[in-house]
C-alpha cells in the first residue's frame, strides 16, 4: 500500500469536505456528460464524498475508491445503496472493479503521490476505460504553488514533510509543470484534450500561501 497513514489521520479529523467541488461539476457537464455516452464513473481517492452527490443526482453508475478505511465506513453509511461500490484500497497498486468505465475522475487524490506510483495509476486507469472514454484530473499542484519548494525532495517533482500550510501532516504532495503533465499523461497513451492552468493571487495577508493548479480532460483514443 502507498496510501499515506498521514491522510488516515486527516479524515479522522477535520477533512471532511462535502460539498462538490465546482471544477469536477463545469467539466464534467461541459465534457463528459451522461447523455453524451459517459455513464459508468469511477472516482479515484473519493474522500468524504463531495462529489458523490453530483454524479447520482447526474444518474451516472458511480463507483469509488479511498484509500481510508475511516472515511470509507462513514460513506457506507450515508450511501447504503452505494456500499458495494466504494470501497477501500490503494488505487496505485490495483482497481477492484470490473472495466470498463466511460469516466474515470480524481479530485486532488493522484497527486498526493510520487512519480512511479502515478506513473503506475495512470497506466491502470487507461486500461480500465473504454476506447474514447475520458480521464478527469482536477486541481493538480502546479510547480507555481506556493509550497512548491517546501519540505524534502522525495523524487523530481515530489516534495514530503512540508512543515506549514494547507500540506503540512499529509505526506507527499506532487507539483508538476505542463511539459511534466504532458508526459505523464502521453507515456500512458492518453490524448490531453484540455488542458488549464490556474493560480490564486493572496494580497492580504501578507505572506499567505498562493495555491497553483491543472486541470485537465485526457481521452483514451
Amino acid at each position: 500500500m502507498t496510501f499515506s497513514k498521514e491522510w488516515e489521520n486527516a479524515y479522522k479529523g477535520k477533512q471532511r469536505a462535502i460539498w462538490p467541488w465546482s471544477d469536477m461539476v463545469s467539466y464534467v457537464n461541459r465534457y463528459a456528460r451522461p447523455a453524451d455516452g459517459f455513464k459508468r464513473v469511477l472516482e479515484m481517492g473519493c474522500g468524504a464524498g463531495a462529489n458523490i452527490p453530483f454524479f447520482v443526482r447526474q444518474g451516472m453508475d458511480y463507483h469509488g475508491i479511498e484509500g481510508s478505511q475511516t472515511i470509507v465506513s462513514r460513506l457506507h453509511e450515508a450511501f447504503p445503496e452505494l456500499r458495494e461500490r466504494i470501497v477501500a484500497g490503494d488505487f496505485t497498486a490495483q482497481i477492484p472493479f470490473e472495466p470498463p468505465f466511460d469516466l474515470i475522475v480524481d479530485r486532488a487524490a493522484i497527486t498526493h503521490n510520487s512519480v512511479q506510483a502515478i506513473t503506475r495509476t495512470f497506466d491502470t486507469i487507461f486500461s480500465y476505460l473504454r476506447s474514447g472514454g475520458k480521464f478527469i484530473g482536477i486541481d493538480w499542484f502546479a510547480t507555481e504553488h506556493s509550497a512548491a519548494g517546501g519540505g524534502e525532495a522525495l523524487d523530481s517533482h515530489t516534495r514530503t514533510h512540508i512543515p506549514a500550510g494547507q500540506f503540512a501532516g499529509i505526506g507527499a504532495v506532487h507539483f508538476t509543470d505542463e511539459d511534466h503533465i504532458m508526459k505523464l499523461l502521453g507515456a500512458a497513451g492518453f490524448v490531453v484534450e484540455r488542458l488549464e492552468h490556474k493560480r490564486n493571487q493572496v494580497v492580504i495577508p501578507a505572506g499567505a500561501e498562493s495555491p497553483a493548479w491543472w486541470n485537465f480532460v485526457a481521452v483514451r483514443p
